[in-house]
């Protein structure tokens, strides 16, 4: 996967309200990759890696998540990849109700801008956030729910599987709902 970041106007905006208290640059990880994209990929928070590189899924994560795009044959679209916090939390902690809250408005200028057939939320973070529920990952994955005119197909984090085997082929079927949602969308 090729990936590209540019921040235009819209995201420097958001980027702007973003509070002080939340807004650490050293950890800030912008999201990248093509702004026509027909799939965005929305993470929990970057890792240790993404902050060295200060590109989102670099780390081991983002090599599964690599991989399984080339087996269910998305290797040749391009997505946008960004995460809902886009600074590392502490301890690589979970991200909290206020950071959520204060990272969100860009996500969704991100969404906006990009404007994707298909967001594929990773992790229960990132999909609670984007369906507006408290259902587990697990209750919520392997479907797709219409959002704002676009789909959304949750899975599991690509982390995940590296502490439970049963979510990569999950992953794996829920990439391939993504990628049939993109395909029926191109020939309609």
């Amino acid at each position: 996967m090729t990936i590209e970041s540019d921040f235009d106007t819209e995201f420097d905006e958001a980027l702007t309200n973003v509070p002080e208290d939340q807004y650490d640059r050293s950890r800030f990880v912008p999201g990248s990759g093509s702004l026509d994209a027909e799939i965005v990929l929305v993470g929990e928070a970057p890792g240790e890696q993404e902050v060295k590189q200060n590109e989102p899924f670099v780390g081991p994560a983002g090599t599964r998540l690599r991989s399984l795009f080339e087996d269910v044959g998305l290797d040749r679209v391009e997505p946008y990849i960004t995460n809902l916090v886009k600074v590392r939390p502490p301890e690589n902690r979970n991200p909290r109700r206020e950071e959520i809250d204060a990272w969100k408005p860009l996500l969704d200028a991100e969404l906006e801008r990009v404007d994707p057939t298909v967001v594929v939320p990773l992790g229960t973070f990132a999909s609670r956030e984007l369906l507006d529920t408290d259902r587990t990952i697990s209750a919520l994955r392997g479907q797709a729910y219409e959002r704002n005119s676009r789909l959304v197909v949750p899975t599991y984090h690509p982390a995940a599987s590296f502490y439970d085997d049963s979510t990569l082929d999950a992953l794996a079927e829920d990439l391939r709902l993504a990628a049939e949602n993109v395909q029926s969308e191109r020939t309609s």
